[in-house]
């Protein structure tokens, strides 16, 4: 028989190690597949998914913005934006390059803005924001190379008439970090568009409506397969205005070429029929992604044309102001109708002489020939007798020292002095030639041209103020009234009705025999005041408030021209233009 054959030692022993290699390693596989499918079996299966599907927001459309006849002004127009998505690109240099030659932009700009990017990589980063038809068309043919690359129709705002109405109806631009932080909203994420200043930035929850989106399968090319799901956005909601289109329009033609701002509104419900401002600027700049040249001509221009100077410039009002003492003297029982003073066209007090505009003086006085002849001597008569106590107490009454409410942010307060606030402000204490200067509205105030139309409409409603506002209802996408604004009372002042009632007939006759007849206008009955502001940076400013008819009063307006020199000769012409061209009366 044949002997069987045993197996060295040796041999044994490296089987033995080889099975226990071959085990280790079985087991270290199965502790991995474990391991990457019960741990972290979720992640992956994120990130095969984010590989296969691309998650696109998809903005809403702004609300539209009409006026008062509900003709269209701000509505939006579909661009084409360029984007690309960082974790779909192989090699950014050479993508860079690529694009670069098709959009005319620097492959190293391109590539330093998908660097700069630090969100989530499947999500697009935008390059170009309105790519024109030529470029559309090429990238297009070029999808193939152009891997990461994306073509985005996204809505964008169109302002219709350019710089109409551009401080009351603001702009719109891409939310910053401080934006993020302010609004601390969720659903609003870095690129987003809202508006900045004026009804855009007040209304924008309103305007701004909910962005859809989808989510599409693509190829490895990144090209799209299928859309797996999709959310339709919600347009925003649509504002009408009280702004009438024609009259806003004509009031900047008359100040065209000037620096102020013309406020016209109705006493009776406080809707602003205009809000000129001027100079302006084109709010289109914005919409379309300002450039830097552009943004350093505008902010750095020395007339300011971003400036709202109706709601945030801040200015003497000089003697349109008189009718708040002639309000308080009477109140206070100072003054009144019969009471007369003497104007030698000088005023002493504590040995300091204060000057009437008038050299040689008016003569014999009462305060409706004071306030249409607006005579310093009176206004300074008055300012004395009443003293500074008093005069605060009525200027709180008129609510000067706070905001008006208009729905405009950023509104300005003024500067509205006392013997506290001199104080507080400057460390001095209060001299009577402080209240002297303020009687015919010098010194230390400063008001707000909209500030200023509040004490006209004050007069004008006898002390039933309404809210001021500029728009009239919110209707939605599909034309339904959603929400309509009615008249807000704002404040009830209680005047006696003969306070009013000699105002009144010192506005009246400011037009037919005082500083303001170049109003006098022979079909219509204007009740008003002429101002001539001292103004330490340079010539002087010249207003004009007033309200027609005179009996039933519909519209109240103010003209403020910064530098413009004499009310009477600057800002009533003005004037008188908008009241013809709102009654239709032809000159």
């Amino acid at each position: 028989m044949r002997e069987s054959s045993t197996v060295p030692e040796d041999v044994k022993q490296r089987l033995n190690w080889l099975l226990i290699f071959i085990v280790i390693c079985f087991l270290i596989l199965a502790i991995s597949l474990w391991y990457l499918q019960m741990i972290r079996g979720e992640e992956f299966k994120g990130r095969a998914v984010e590989n296969c599907i691309r998650s696109l927001a998809e903005d809403a459309p702004r609300g539209r913005i009409y006026d008062r006849q509900e003709e269209i002004l701000v509505t939006n127009r579909p661009v084409v934006v360029v984007s690309i998505i960082p974790a779909e690109v192989d090699d950014l240099e050479k993508l860079s390059e690529r694009l670069s030659k098709i959009i005319g932009i620097y492959p190293e700009e391109i590539s330093q803005i998908v660097k700069n990017y630090r969100e989530n990589p499947f999500k697009p980063v935008k390059i170009l924001d309105d790519c024109n038809t030529n470029m559309t068309v090429e990238i297009e043919e070029r999808k193939d190379e152009l891997k990461g690359v994306i073509l985005e129709v996204k809505p964008r705002r169109n302002y219709l008439y350019h710089d109409f109405a551009v401080h009351s109806l603001g702009y719109v631009g891409e939310i910053d970090k401080e934006g993020l932080l302010q609004y601390g909203n969720q659903k609003l994420q870095g690129g987003d568009i809202i508006g900045k200043i004026g009804l855009e930035k007040y209304y924008d929850g309103i305007l701004r409506g909910e962005k859809g989106g989808k989510e599409v399968e693509v190829d490895a090319l990144g090209q799209e397969i299928a859309t797996l799901l999709y959310q339709k956005p919600v347009p925003g909601k649509d504002l009408v205005l009280t702004i009438d289109k024609d009259l806003q329009l004509y009031g900047e033609n008359l100040l065209f070429d000037k620096k102020g701002s013309i406020v016209v509104s109705d006493p009776n419900s406080g809707e602003i029929l205009a809000l000129v401002n001027r100079p302006s600027f084109n709010p289109n700049l914005f919409a379309n992604g300002i450039s830097s040249s552009d943004w350093q001509r505008l902010s750095s221009d020395t007339d300011y044309p971003l400036t709202n100077r109706s709601v945030q410039g801040l200015y003497s009002p000089g003697s349109i102001f008189k009718v708040v003492p002639a309000v308080a003297a009477l109140e206070e029982g100072v003054t009144d109708r019969k009471r007369k003073i003497y104007c030698s066209g000088t005023f002493e007090l504590a040995g300091r002489i204060f000057t009437c505009w008038k050299g040689i003086g008016h003569g014999s006085l009462s305060i409706i020939d004071a306030i249409a002849n607006s005579c310093n001597v009176y206004f300074y008569t008055l300012g004395k007798d009443l003293g500074i106590e008093r005069f605060s107490k009525y200027m709180q009454k008129f609510g000067l020292g706070e905001k008006t409410g208009i729905d405009l942010p950023e509104e300005a307060i003024g500067t509205i002095p006392s013997a506290q606030w001199k104080e507080r402000e400057v460390k001095e204490i209060w001299f009577p030639g402080d209240t002297i200067n303020l009687s015919i509205g010098q010194g230390y105030l400063l008001l707000t041209p909209l500030q200023v139309h509040h004490i006209i409409t004050t007069i004008a409603a006898e002390g039933e103020v309404y809210k001021l506002h500029l728009v009239k209802k919110i209707i939605s996408a599909d034309g339904n009234t959603v929400e309509e604004i009615k008249p807000e009372i704002y404040k009830k002042i209680n005047f006696s009705s003969d306070t009013f009632k000699i105002i009144k007939e010192g506005l009246r006759q400011t037009i037919l025999k005082g500083t303001g007849w170049r109003v006098n206008i022979q079909e219509l009955a204007v009740a008003g005041k002429t101002g001539t502001a001292q103004n330490p940076q340079g010539e002087t400013h010249a207003w004009f408030i007033g309200f027609a008819p005179y009996e039933d009063p519909e519209i109240c307006i103010t003209v403020f021209l910064e530098n413009g020199g004499e009310g009477g000769e600057a800002a009533a012409p003005i004037a008188r233009a908008m009241l013809e061209k709102y009654f239709n009366i032809k000159n």
